[in-house]
């Protein structure tokens, strides 16, 4: 659900923002590189964000992760952001939740 520009509610009602989206994908990118065999456990998934009607908010997230990657793609941004998806056993994994509080924050 949409809530604003760069906000996407979730099924919970908690917001996420293009900034939730975008610090997790550069994180998942640069833990995929530094350490790659290990996983990540994070808070979003681009599921919403792969959707037609989601194109503007996508936009805006490739946007923000361009500052710092400045060839990311769409399709990339959101492998980056399902690299956050692990959900088996891993001798090693990270988690991550980019902006915790967002609706405080908000």
């Amino acid at each position: 659900e949409k809530m604003g520009e760069g906000t996407l509610g979730k099924a919970d009602t908690s917001p996420v923002t293009v900034g939730d989206f975008a610090v997790q994908a550069v994180v998942c990118k640069r833990l995929m590189e530094a350490f790659p065999d290990d996983g990540v456990i994070a808070e979003e998934s681009a599921e919403e964000l792969r959707k037609p009607e989601s194109e503007k908010l996508l936009g805006l997230v490739v946007d923000a992760v361009r500052v710092v990657v400045p060839s990311a793609t769409a399709a990339d941004v959101c492998d980056w952001i399902d690299r956050g998806s692990l959900r088996e056993h891993r001798e090693r994994y990270w988690t991550l939740d980019p902006i915790d509080g967002t609706k405080g924050f908000l």
